[in-house]
C-alpha cells in the first residue's frame, strides 16, 4: 500500500510540470520521490504550501485523500460533491495554486474547489467533458484544464 501510495503521489506532482514564464501555466506542487516519498522541493515561485502533506485523487470513491508526507497516514478523505441524480465524481487532477486546491471531477465535467485547510468545497465550475489534467498560471487568475474528449 506504501509503495502504491508513493507510486501515485510522484506521478501526480511529476504530471504538473512549472515554467519560469509569469503568463505559462504552473502549479505550486512537490516533486516526491517514488520511493520514499520524501519531497524534494516546490516546483512554483508563486504562493507556498507545505510540503509536510500531498493531496491524491481517489478516482474509484469520489474522494480525495490528504496524506502525512513523513508518516504517510491519511490526515483525511474528502468528498467530492454529488448532486442527487449526478454521476459519482471521479476526482481526476490535483492542483494546489494560492489559496486552493483544485480537483477535476471528470464524471460530472467539473472542477471542484476546496479550502487548503479545511478541505470543505468552496464552489464548482463547469469545465467541460473529459477533464484531463490542469494547470494554474501564475498570477492565481487562471486555471487551464486540457479536456480530452471535449475541445
Amino acid at each position: 500500500m506504501r509503495k502504491w501510495i508513493s507510486f501515485a503521489a510522484f506521478m501526480a506532482a511529476a504530471a504538473v510540470g512549472c515554467s519560469q514564464e509569469p503568463t505559462a501555466p504552473t502549479s505550486d506542487s512537490i516533486a516526491l520521490d517514488a520511493p520514499t516519498a520524501q519531497a524534494h522541493g516546490e516546483h512554483s515561485q508563486h504562493g507556498h504550501h507545505s510540503q509536510d502533506k500531498f493531496v491524491i485523487a481517489n478516482r474509484g470513491s469520489g474522494t480525495i485523500s490528504v496524506i502525512d508526507a513523513d508518516s504517510y497516514d491519511v490526515i483525511g478523505t474528502y468528498d467530492l460533491p454529488a448532486a442527487e441524480g449526478e454521476p459519482t465524481p471521479e476526482p481526476m487532477y490535483v492542483v494546489y495554486n494560492r489559496n486552493r486546491v483544485f480537483v477535476g471531477d471528470r464524471a460530472n465535467d467539473r472542477v471542484v474547489a476546496f479550502d487548503p485547510r479545511s478541505f470543505e468545497v468552496e464552489g464548482t465550475v463547469p469545465a467541460g467533458d473529459g477533464i484531463f489534467h490542469m494547470w494554474a498560471n501564475a498570477t492565481g487568475k487562471q486555471l487551464w484544464v486540457n479536456n480530452d474528449i471535449d475541445n
